[in-house]
């Protein structure tokens, strides 16, 4: 069998001179020295730095194999490697972690394929030997903490050495990790779908006036009230209190729809703005660091996962608030949740503005906590109607979210 050598050049990046020597004498096999002198100088690259230090040589020493791999050695010698300390085994081991989402899986090492558990386990006992500590049980307590649950189980207990705790881990039985596997990824993707549902939902841009036109192509209202003709809000679906307001002349921004009697909300009461304040109390209200965003991300998902994506904020399924922004009721804007000015004028660009569940809500507390008093308000349509609504009180939803306190009814 032939053995390919490639030339040595002495000088070339990236080249091991005992790698090309160790090479040159498998290629060799069973030659003689004599051989071995004869050959050597054809395993060498022409004109290259180890030419050079060939023909340097004395035909005496040129001659003599022994004489030429001792020479070699003195003019490349071996490279001193730097080993690892004991330390940097320890921090090594310390830092291997198997990671819950490759259970299960495969991975090759060595030209065979084997299963990541059984792979670290491999790693973790060399580790252990480097830093002196696999007849012990150094460090086992601190490496089982950081396992994967669905291991960690399995591995309860003492282990007086690694090689004890490394064989209850490669022994755990696989279809226990497969099916365990399977369920925490599925676990993942939903965690992930939510995620990308409250990112999509936050990064859609909206015009000032998208979130009024959308509730009033619900709403109807009614040109010719009277003692017989009541503004309400019609409940199209159980979990929707605010979907529009009946009347006759159809509604302002959409299709027909034919008026349909419901007897109208009750006045707001000391009782049901004590209960909303608890309500409000009960989602902390977080500042802006990178701590608060945090927290307050993660109550965005909780939001989703129990109320849906397309969720209705009620009085009952408080939004959380962005963190830094004015307090519930405090005259904020409710494109912005900062003070000072109306929602009319709110600078924000729309895609700085609050998350649009948020927005109502501010809206809807707003208007439980406002004096009820009998008003009478006009509105002017993105399409130039103008409809005038008599008696609205203080608990009218129709038009919530367009800015604050002082904005719309004033």
């Amino acid at each position: 069998m032939v053995i390919a050598v490639d030339p040595f050049w002495g000088d070339k990046p990236g080249e091991n001179a005992q790698d090309f020597l160790r090479a040159f004498n498998r290629a060799m096999g069973d030659k003689s020295d004599e051989a071995k002198a004869k050959q050597f100088p054809n395993y060498l690259r022409a004109d290259s730095e180890a030419d050079d230090w060939w023909l340097g040589l004395s035909a005496a020493v040129q001659a003599k194999w022994e004489d030429i791999e001792a020479g070699f050695m003195v003019r490349w010698p071996r490279a001193v490697v730097v080993k690892k300390t004991s330390m940097e085994y320890e921090e090594e081991l310390l830092g291997l972690k198997l990671r819950a989402q490759d259970l299960g899986r495969k991975e090759e090492v060595a030209g065979r394929e084997m299963y990541t558990h059984i792979a670290w386990a491999d790693n973790m006992r060399r580790l252990a030997k480097g830093a002196g500590v696999e007849a012990g049980s150094t460090y086992i307590g601190q490496v089982r903490k950081s396992l994967p649950l669905l291991i960690k189980e399995k591995v309860s207990g003492s282990y007086r050495t690694w090689a004890l705790f490394l064989a209850a881990v490669q022994t755990i039985d696989i279809k226990f990790i497969k099916d365990g596997a399977d369920v925490l990824r599925k676990d993942a993707e939903k965690q992930r779908a939510l995620e990308t549902r409250v990112q999509r939902l936050e990064s859609t841009p909206e015009s000032p006036t998208a979130g009024i036109r959308h509730d009033m192509a619900r709403t109807s209202l009614n040109t010719t009230p009277s003692s017989s003709t009541t503004l309400e809000p019609t409940r199209t679906t159980a979990d929707n209190p605010y979907v529009g307001i009946a009347g006759g002349q159809g509604n302002l921004f959409g299709g027909q729809r034919p008026r349909t009697p419901r007897t109208p909300p009750g006045p707001v009461t000391l009782q049901s703005q004590a209960e909303l304040r608890a309500r409000i109390a009960a989602i902390p209200h977080h500042p802006a660091t990178d701590a608060g965003r945090a927290a307050y991300k993660a109550q965005q998902l909780a939001w989703v996962a129990q109320h849906g994506a397309n969720g209705w904020v009620t009085e009952t399924t408080p939004y959380p608030l962005r963190p830094g922004t004015a307090p519930i009721n405090s005259g904020e804007c409710f494109n912005c949740g900062i003070v000072g000015h109306v929602g009319s004028r709110c600078a924000v660009p729309l895609d700085k503005r609050l998350h649009r569940n948020e927005q109502v809500w501010r809206a809807l507390c707003t208007n439980v906590f406002r004096e009820p008093t009998g008003i009478r308000l006009v509105s002017t349509s993105d399409y130039g109607t103008v409809e005038e609504v008599e008696d609205v009180g203080g608990d009218f939803y129709g038009f919530y979210g367009q800015g604050n306190g002082g904005g719309l009814l004033e």
